[in-house]
């Protein structure tokens, strides 16, 4: 990774007797975003991660992030493979980026990826820890290694890409899943499992935790433990199955439908596997 640059040096793009740059079509890439908004990145830098170029400002945050893509781009090729590289922008206000992401909405996240592009929301990213700055970044790059032509389930999209965001964290499992254990030990109880299981009574609403799958819906009213609940799955799904299996669930669902994909891959239907992540997690997250 080389230190970031002016805006300048990517405008003026590569001279024509210079060595063919691995990085060039990210280059093109970000070259584009810039002159859609010309006047968003004055005064911006930009620096080269292994696979991602990333822009914006200040500096060190965008040196930072370069130097977080390169270790999230390690992690990503590992489970998923090859792919295509990133461009990250770093715009200097949550109204930028929000300009930059839509229709996608930035609003209490620290990044979003759209296409082939990861935006960064700067103060909600300042917030975060070293860790979670890392755990964000591989999550969004997860996201653009793993699009394709077909939108997989909210669960397996958001869970997957936590799953390799959260892979080389060393956080543990309480620590990641503080809400939905807190939900699951202030409400979880033999009754409202009964209900769950036979698929009836108060327990199956989208409030309750573990009520279903994760839908669109549950991370719109509680995101927290939708996150939560999504990682588990696919954690679940490559400690029974392996990593290998999980992955290739994602790319079966970037083909066919998901019901398809469980049953060709896993074996399994959506209410068999429910039932299944839903005992490991009430389970795991039982333990101290």
């Amino acid at each position: 990774m080389s230190g970031a640059v002016v805006l300048a040096a990517l405008l003026a793009g590569s001279a024509a007797a210079a060595p063919p740059d691995p990085l060039s079509p990210l280059l093109s890439r970000a070259r584009a975003a810039v002159r859609e908004q010309p006047g968003m990145w004055t005064g911006a830098s930009v620096a080269r991660g292994e696979h991602a170029v990333v822009v914006g400002a200040p500096r060190r945050l965008v040196t930072e992030i370069a130097r977080l893509a390169g270790r999230a781009d390690r992690t990503v090729t590992r489970v998923w493979g090859a792919h295509g590289g990133a461009v990250v922008l770093v715009p200097r206000t949550e109204e930028q980026a929000a300009l930059l992401a839509a229709p996608a909405v930035v609003g209490g996240l620290a990044a979003v990826a759209t296409g082939d592009r990861v935006i960064v929301q700067p103060a909600a990213f300042a917030r975060l820890s070293a860790i979670g700055r890392q755990v964000v970044v591989t999550h969004e790059l997860t996201h653009v290694a793993a699009s394709g032509p077909r939108a997989v389930p909210m669960w397996l999209l958001e869970g997957f890409a936590d799953y390799v965001g959260y892979l080389d964290s060393g956080l543990p499992v309480h620590a990641v899943a503080a809400e939905l254990a807190a939900d699951l030990r202030a409400g979880g109880g033999a009754g409202a499992d009964a209900d769950r299981e036979a698929g009836t009574g108060a327990g199956t609403g989208a409030g309750a935790p573990l009520a279903r799958l994760p839908e669109p819906a549950d991370f719109a009213a509680r995101p927290a433990q939708a996150y939560e609940e999504a990682w588990l799955a696919c954690r679940y799904v490559a400690a029974r199955f392996g990593e290998r299996r999980l992955v290739a669930l994602y790319r079966a669902a970037l083909r066919e439908d998901a019901d398809t994909a469980l049953r060709n891959v896993l074996g399994l239907t959506t209410a068999e596997l429910t039932r299944l992540w839903r005992s490991s997690v009430r389970a795991e997250l039982a333990r101290p």
